[in-house]
């Protein structure tokens, strides 16, 4: 039970390397949450969910052969966890961003948010290298524990950030306000702290 309980605690804490970076989804929802308010960002992540689900299962299928060699757990351990600690470092110049008051450039938005969800989540190369890198340790340590069924079944641990993420940003926008700098701050600086954390245990638990 308690394996249990840290392997969803585990999911969630790292998914924030993830959902919670500023990103082409997160700009969109704010666009398009000003006409269409929070059904826009849930609608995105929607799209979003259509293309990330089935790269899931891909890459779980591809790893029940993999798992079932030490050498290689190893090296999925420690691009894991190079992985998480680069995005700590991402993390931490956007958060230094945010201190200055600088905002990344936000493009209009012409599609529907649905599509706009799927093709933004698709081209998005830092969606596909965390995937590549992190969220692979994290379907490894799925798999290990309980194979492909688990991990459809632990799939809505992750994805159910980004609905509310890219929710509450498209509300917020359609609001006219947005989190404080300093709240924001906040949130960004917790969670490179864990990131760092799970990024140290992940490689080291490879080298040993």
């Amino acid at each position: 039970m308690w394996n249990m309980l840290h392997l969803i605690a585990e999911i969630v804490l790292i998914t924030s390397s993830g959902a919670l970076s500023p990103g082409p989804l997160t700009f969109s929802a704010i666009i398009l949450g000003m006409r269409r308010g929070w059904k826009a960002g849930f609608m995105e992540a929607i799209g979003h969910t259509l293309f990330e689900f089935p790269l899931v299962i891909v890459i779980a299928l591809g790893l029940s052969e993999v798992l079932k060699n030490r050498e290689a757990l190893r090296i999925v351990g420690a691009v894991g966890g190079f992985a998480l600690i680069v995005f700590a470092l991402l993390m931490a110049l956007d958060l230094m961003n945010v201190l200055k008051g600088e905002d990344k450039k936000i493009v209009e938005v012409k599609s529907g948010p649905v599509l706009t969800g799927l093709l933004f989540t698709a081209l998005n190369p830092y969606f596909l290298v965390w995937w590549a890198s992190a969220g692979l340790k994290l379907i490894a340590d799925i798999m290990l524990y309980g194979g492909l069924i688990l991990v459809i079944a632990l799939y809505p641990v992750h994805v159910w950030m980004d609905y509310a993420w890219l929710s509450a940003v498209a509300y917020l926008s359609s609001r006219g306000r947005s989190l404080g700098r300093n709240i924001q701050a906040l949130i960004m600086l917790i969670f490179i702290i864990i990131l760092l954390y799970y990024g140290v245990k992940f490689l080291f638990n490879s080298l040993i």
